[in-house]
């Protein structure tokens, strides 16, 4: 799979220690500029993270097709939205309500941090995915309970 990535994935999953398996998940994974400099200098282990890999994963996104642009979103979402628009066969890892909205308006398939761990767990990249839910959890991000009830089910599917 294809996956070019916001900031609150990487940041979420190194806040749980499963960034470094990004790669493993994602198969083929992009980076956008505009996320690299939203996180480059935060001194956190995404930040770092990003740093150590920029060569690999670090995209410039050079077209923003209008109709996304007309969506007022941040640089990254901005660019991950437009890089999976001009790609169909790549995924937007993405958290932020609205721009998976404005993902969903424009056809692009969307998967979340949630949907990343789940995947790890599918494919073998990790074990006892409920934990990392659990940590992902304690670490501020915002889930409702019945979506991380649904979550915790899925994950022991």
């Amino acid at each position: 799979m294809q996956i070019i990535c916001n900031a609150s994935p990487l940041i979420f999953l190194a806040k749980i220690d499963l960034i470094h398996r990004l790669p493993a998940i994602a198969g083929n994974l992009r980076i956008p500029q505009g996320v690299y400099y939203e996180i480059k200098g935060k001194n956190d282990a995404a930040s770092e993270w990003v740093e150590e890999n920029k060569n690999k994963y670090v995209i410039e996104v050079v077209s923003v097709p209008k109709i996304i642009e007309l969506w007022d979103l941040g640089k990254g979402e901005t660019e991950v939205i437009a890089h999976a628009y001009s790609n169909k066969d790549i995924k937007a890892a993405l958290d932020d309500r609205a721009a998976r909205n404005c993902a969903a308006s424009v056809g692009v398939n969307v998967i979340g941090t949630i949907g990343l761990i789940l995947m790890a767990n599918k494919e073998g990249h990790i074990e006892e995915p409920v934990k990392y839910l659990e940590k992902l959890k304690k670490t501020g991000f915002r889930i409702s309970d019945d979506l991380y009830q649904h979550a915790i089910y899925l994950a022991g599917s």
